[in-house]
């Protein structure tokens, strides 16, 4: 099978070398990101894969169908910066990566709230000042002794339960679309008792419109004051003006954000230098008591040779049965990622 890797990197190319030698297939890489002009690249494939943050807009659909070439395989999970409309009307269909490694995004999560719990963030500002007396002020909370509330049940949030339970936190879940699994320990609620109770709220649900501001002003002001919030999940789930007003004002104790709201467009808007020039971004960098990274919670080993591996994969499976299980539409999107 001839295929065009776009958005490909360094640590993915001894993936598809390794599956170009198993399989026979040609593949060809770029690091350039999927645009209609990029397209031209794929000239004479029969699929693509890609994987990036910024939009797959309609007019990559409209150069695909005139290419000739009807699958697009992503390399991750999330799926809202695509135009399902725009690909539905050139006939294109779309595979994604239901879960490419749930463990590295559940860690990443417990990790942020690891941090923020202890003050880590205190201790470092006043380390690098030479306070060394100030920074031992600073104590902290044990995750044992919390409540921890799962927004979102699926793969990843039952990971994260999963060593939620084995710390000994009490877990409290919610999710519209709630899965049995008698293996954890955790208590469903609503979501606004969830938001009471919990000393710390972690989102895992996908990006879709409906979860657009999930957390906005009115959910952060159920939340009990100090309370910690960790977003791992997708850009659009919380709303950035109102959690920086809620760290400003302490309703909020500390932020975790691995998906930053406006990342996409700031990408796009990245000057010479690779930087954004975001003034909510500088804000919230500026802030001892918020963690951000750069959407990279799913970045491990595994998870990056899982996502190269599922998409070709769901290229083959469309070219030889014409389905996969991997085939995504907007209205077939899982509830929590």
């Amino acid at each position: 099978m001839k295929i065009t890797a776009f958005g490909v990197r360094p640590d993915e190319r001894q993936h598809f070398e390794r599956w170009t030698n198993h399989t026979g297939d040609e593949i060809r890489q770029t690091a350039e990101l999927l645009t209609p002009e990029t397209l031209a690249l794929a000239k004479g494939s029969q699929g693509i894969t890609s994987f990036q943050t910024v939009p797959y807009a309609a007019g990559i659909f409209k150069a695909m169908r005139q290419r000739h070439i009807p699958w697009l395989a992503l390399r991750n999970t999330g799926v809202d910066n695509v135009d399902f409309a725009a690909a539905e009307r050139e006939g294109i269909r779309i595979t994604n990566v239901p879960a490419y490694s749930p463990n590295a995004i559940a860690e990443f999560a417990l990790a942020d709230m690891l941090y923020l719990l202890r003050q880590t963030g205190l201790v470092q500002r006043d380390l690098q000042a030479n306070q060394y007396q100030a920074a031992t002020q600073h104590i902290g909370r044990e995750l044992r002794t919390s409540t921890v509330g799962v927004i979102g049940t699926g793969r990843i949030g039952r990971s994260l339960i999963a060593s939620l339970n084995g710390i000994g936190a009490k877990v409290l879940a919610f999710d519209p679309h709630p899965k049995t699994d008698a293996s954890l320990q955790y208590e469903s609620v609503s979501f606004q008792t969830l938001l009471k109770h919990s000393d710390i709220v972690t989102l895992h649900v996908p990006g879709t419109p409906a979860n657009t501001h999930l957390i906005d002003k009115a959910a952060l002001a159920l939340m009990k004051p100090g309370s910690l919030l960790i977003n791992t999940g997708r850009p659009n789930l919380i709303d950035t003006t109102a959690v920086i007003a809620a760290l400003q004002s302490r309703q909020l104790g500390g932020v975790g954000i691995d998906t930053f709201e406006h990342e996409a467009d700031d990408l796009l808007a990245l000057d010479q230098a690779g930087q954004f020039n975001d003034p909510q971004w500088q804000t919230l960098l500026a802030m001892p008591n918020v963690i951000l990274s750069p959407h990279i919670a799913y970045y491990t080993d595994t998870a990056v040779r899982n996502m190269v591996e599922c998409a070709l994969q769901a290229l083959h499976d469309l070219q030889d049965h014409q389905a996969s299980n991997c085939e995504v539409y907007p209205e077939g999107m899982a509830k929590a990622e």
